[in-house]
C-alpha cells in the first residue's frame, strides 16, 4: 500500500484526511457562488456532501490510481477552509493531477499555495510521480497564478473545453516534472 497523508502541519495549516465532522465547513465553500463560478458542478446537497466526506475519510490509493481529497484546516480559526486533491492516474503512467478549492474568505492569503506545496511533495516524494498537472478556467486568474507560483509551466490553452453554467469556457493546463520540482527544492534548501 502506498503511503498516505494522515496529517501534515505547516505554519498556518493542517493538511489532513477529511472527516464527517467537516460537513458545515465543507458545505460553506462548496455551495458558495464565488467557488462555483469556475467549476462545472452544481452546488452539493447535504446528502451528497455527507457521502463524499465519508468516502474521503477512508479512501486509500492503490496501484490503479484514484482521486483523494484532503481538508485544508486553518490552525488559527480551528476549521476547515477548503480542500486540496490529487488524482493519481494508473501507476504505469506515473502522473497525477492536483486541484484545490478554498472558501472566498480565505483566498488571497497564500493558504492554497501552502497546501499545494504539501501535495506536490506527497505526489513526487511518496508516490514517485514523474509529472503532475493542473487545469483551470482561463478566467480564474488566481488559480493559474497559483500554478505559476508553484513553478508549474503553462503547456496548453484548451479552447471551449468545459461547459460551465451553460457556456463553453476555455481552460489552461499547467504541468511540473519531478526534475523541475527537485531543482526548485534544491534552490529553496540552498537559501
Amino acid at each position: 500500500m502506498n503511503p498516505s497523508i494522515e496529517f501534515v502541519v505547516t505554519k498556518r495549516l493542517i493538511i489532513r484526511r477529511m472527516a464527517e465532522t467537516d460537513l458545515l465547513d465543507f458545505l460553506a465553500y462548496q455551495t458558495h457562488p464565488e467557488v462555483l463560478r469556475y467549476t462545472p458542478i452544481e452546488p452539493l446537497t447535504q446528502e451528497r456532501a455527507i457521502q463524499f466526506l465519508a468516502r474521503q475519510a477512508v479512501v486509500e490509493i492503490g496501484d490503479e490510481g484514484g482521486y483523494i481529497v484532503f481538508a485544508i484546516h486553518h490552525v488559527g480559526d480551528v476549521k476547515m477552509i477548503g480542500e486540496i486533491g490529487i488524482n493519481f492516474l494508473p501507476k504505469a503512467e506515473s502522473k497525477g493531477e492536483i486541484g484545490w478549492s478554498l472558501h472566498p474568505n480565505y483566498q488571497g492569503c497564500g493558504y492554497a499555495t501552502e497546501a499545494a506545496q504539501v501535495l506536490l511533495a506527497y505526489g513526487f516524494r511518496h508516490h514517485k510521480l514523474h509529472r503532475i498537472t493542473s487545469i483551470c478556467d482561463t478566467r480564474n486568474t488566481a488559480s493559474y497564478m497559483l500554478m505559476q507560483r508553484l513553478g508549474m509551466r503553462r503547456e496548453g490553452h484548451l479552447k471551449q473545453s468545459q461547459l460551465i453554467q451553460g457556456a463553453w469556457q476555455d481552460e489552461y493546463i499547467y504541468a511540473l516534472l519531478i526534475e523541475e520540482w527537485l531543482f526548485q527544492q534544491s534552490i529553496i534548501t540552498d537559501k
